[in-house]
């Protein structure tokens, strides 16, 4: 079958995935809406068994219930491909509801708006239609494909983490479905993401009367937070800015405790164990005397790096793009993804293959439709390639 052909085909899925990604969108799934993710899990789950997948859910009670799709090909010594996905979103309930799905055209392109549009229902889609793409051509030369659909990514997977490090260790490719960006890109690789805290503790005392018997904890944060916002990008790669602060109770108190908390990341683990010695450091160089200060915390995601081992992917997927007209460039991002999962564990890791469109956690996230059908295309493209590298060792 010829790659122009099976962008074709794409396209002629098209009505049917918008009706699919119209379903979901306009089900409310913020990260803390239980019920809301559980229905769109369900709708998934009933369009992989039409599929021929075997599912189940990994049942959780703070979060919604993460889906897990299989299907068993021809080649039982093949290629073990997992794709990732989350169902949850950033939106609160009554969004879709206040901004339904919609299709329209936006400055001479076919877009399609609603919550979670972009980031990421329509790539949880475009994962199900590329595998099926596939299937109508006859392809089943692998030993498993296997889907990971969480509803905690939003927060930083904190309940499917351990999950999808799991499913990624029996798997030969980890393929995440977040947004492609443009026509021609793909994620290859992804900043750590890390949240920090600085305490401080001094003494309250009267604020009129006796305030020199105090020692004012918020004053000694103020000096802690221009000491630790010096070290943004002061090492190569690394970022860090103070995003919470707090302090006082009483307008009349000197205050004995205050604190802030810090976004930190890195693109490798060098720069990691740098900034946290970077910010230990300067913890200790105190304004007001007989304070404490404490520095906690720690990185929620490692850095998804570069990599030998992730390589191929990136050549796979730019021989796809080439036969389909594209020249795919592969970027960096400084937000993270379950590809920090997957990846620091030694699996082999690309990221990014998921719709291209705009404005992601915005009111106004969009998703591009006139070159959708290249993108669900270069998706299988790169799909039958990890097949047939795995089969030709």
């Amino acid at each position: 079958m010829k790659q122009h052909s099976r962008e074709e085909q794409a396209e002629q899925t098209l009505p049917a995935l918008l009706h699919d990604l119209k379903t979901i969108v306009n089900i409310d799934s913020g990260t803390y809406n239980k019920a809301g993710v559980d229905r769109v899990g369900a709708y998934l789950a009933r369009r992989f068994h039409d599929l021929g997948f075997n599912t189940t859910f990994n049942e959780q009670k703070e979060y919604g219930n993460h889906l897990i799709a299989t299907r068993k090909g021809g080649n039982p010594s093949g290629a073990r491909v997992l794709l990732i996905g989350h169902m949850d979103t950033v939106f609160p309930d009554g969004e879709a509801e206040k901004r339904p799905f919609s299709h329209t055209v936006q400055d001479g392109m076919q877009i399609v708006k609603g919550p979670g549009v972009l980031d990421m229902k329509v790539g949880l889609l475009m994962g199900m239609y590329s595998v099926e793409l596939l299937h109508q051509n006859d392809w089943n030369a692998y030993q498993s494909i296997t889907f990971c659909f969480n509803s905690d990514e939003e927060v930083g997977s904190p309940a499917s983490k351990e999950l999808i490090i799991r499913l990624a260790e029996q798997s030969d490719a980890a393929i995440v479905l977040e947004p492609g960006r443009k026509l021609e890109t793909v994620t290859s690789s992804r900043k750590s993401s890390g949240l920090y805290r600085i305490e401080v503790w001094g003494r309250s005392a009267h604020a009129g009367v006796e305030p020199h018997l105090g020692r004012n904890a918020i004053v000694e944060l103020a000096h802690q937070v221009q000491a630790m916002q010096t070290l943004h990008e002061s090492i190569p790669g690394v970022s860090l800015n103070v995003t919470i602060i707090h302090g006082g109770d009483r307008a009349n108190v000197i205050p004995d405790y205050a604190y802030c908390e810090m976004d930190v990341r890195a693109t490798n683990m060098a720069g990691v164990h740098a900034i946290e010695e970077a910010m230990q450091h300067v913890s200790r160089e105190r304004l007001i005397p007989e304070t404490e200060v404490r520095v906690s915390g720690s990185m929620l995601s490692l850095p998804f790096e570069p990599s030998e081992t992730n390589a191929p992917l990136i050549q796979m997927v730019k021989e796809a793009g080439a036969e389909l007209g594209i020249e795919v460039r592969d970027l960096p991002s400084g937000g993270a993804s379950d590809a920090n999962n997957t990846s620091p564990v030694g699996v082999p890791t690309i990221d990014g293959l998921g719709a291209g469109g705009g404005l992601a956690h915005n009111p106004d996230e969009y998703v591009e439709l006139d070159y959708l059908p290249k993108r669900i295309a270069l998706l299988a493209g790169l799909l039958e390639r990890v097949c047939q590298q795995n089969n030709s060792k």
